[in-house]
């Protein structure tokens, strides 16, 4: 509430004093004979003016949860924690954008988008450098837990992000020129369509912690340059589309913890050769290697893998032919 009154009082302020410079042009201009004519007109013009600008500053101010501050556009998180906020915009993109830790004395809980339309179906918000041509690197501050409501997508020039300690969950879609991804070890979730279409990525090193279900349906979706990728042993369950069309993969060795590959997992990965899979996986969907042609499966003598493979088809060699390539 202290936030709201002294922002309140500072452009009740700002406008009283417009309007003042406005009153005393007008003044001016009608001259010293109309001066005394026209005193209590003015006065009452100025009482309304200023009573009204003051219940639109409340109104806006005070009930939209809207704000802006510093270049950036924000919304409290009143739903999260009063002492939080999104920033949901920037103003005045450059090449490099470092967002901030703290806004107007809020601590920056997530980024998103801002309400760009209303229906009467809701609300449809555009991303905070969704479409942006200008945006090649952003550094995120420590702190800074979320990314949300496309925030990234399609931010064409984006070609770097560094994401800090603090960053849980992670959006990004879309970006074509990205190229270099750095985690942080708190990450636990990639979500659903994180990095779908980021066409240049080629190296992905995936933090320890990340959840067991932390790599979403659909995450690395045509990432067309993947070429190499780590699957930590946190990691329990490749979901459904999560490396469809990465076709510059050519190999995997996946969690020693895998227990299911879901459907269409690795379809259209046209270029991978070997996917390691371990004796926990007791699950893979019957479509989660289409069109890998070249796959060649290497598991457990007598493990799930090798039924899955010779069911389907898929060549396979057993695993401890290869260990020594392992340990390399």
């Amino acid at each position: 509430m202290g936030r709201f009154i002294v922002k309140t009082v500072t452009n009740v302020i700002y406008h009283y004093i417009l309007l003042y410079a406005i009153l005393m042009a007008y003044k001016r201009s009608v001259g010293d004979v109309m001066k005394k004519q026209n005193k209590k007109l003015l006065l009452g013009l100025a009482a309304i003016m200023l009573v009204s600008c003051c219940i639109f500053i409340f109104i806006t101010q005070g009930f939209s949860g809207t704000h802006r501050w510093g270049g950036f556009q924000y919304e409290n998180d009143k739903y999260y924690n009063n002492n939080t906020a999104t920033i949901t915009k920037a103003y005045y993109p450059k090449k490099q954008m470092v967002i901030p830790s703290t806004i107007c004395f809020y601590k920056v809980r997530a980024l998103g988008g801002y309400v760009s339309s209303r229906s009467l179906w809701g609300v449809h918000r555009t991303g905070m450098f969704e479409n942006d041509k200008v945006v090649e690197e952003v550094i995120i501050s420590e702190g800074i837990e979320s990314i949300v409501n496309g925030c990234f997508h399609n931010a064409i020039a984006l070609k770097s992000l560094e994401f800090p300690s603090t960053i849980k969950d992670i959006s990004v879609t879309n970006c074509k020129n990205l190229t270099s991804v750095k985690f942080s070890e708190n990450t636990v979730e990639i979500e659903d369509l994180s990095f779908q279409d980021c066409s240049s990525l080629e190296k992905i090193t995936l933090p320890e912690n990340i959840a067991c279900d932390g790599i979403s349906n659909d995450a690395f979706y045509n990432c067309t340059s993947l070429q190499e990728i780590n699957i930590p042993d946190s990691v329990t369950r490749i979901n459904y589309w999560a490396f469809y069309n990465c076709v510059s993969l050519k190999q995997i060795d996946l969690s020693k913890n895998i227990t299911e590959i879901s459907k269409c997992a690795f379809s259209k990965c046209s270029g991978l050769e070997k996917i390691y899979i371990y004796e926990k996986c007791t699950s893979i969907a019957d479509n989660a290697f289409d069109g890998c042609c070249k796959l060649t499966i290497y598991g457990i003598k007598g493990s799930y893998a090798e039924q899955y493979a010779n069911e389907h088809n898929i060549p396979f060699e057993e695993l401890d032919a290869t260990i020594e390539f392992l340990n390399k």
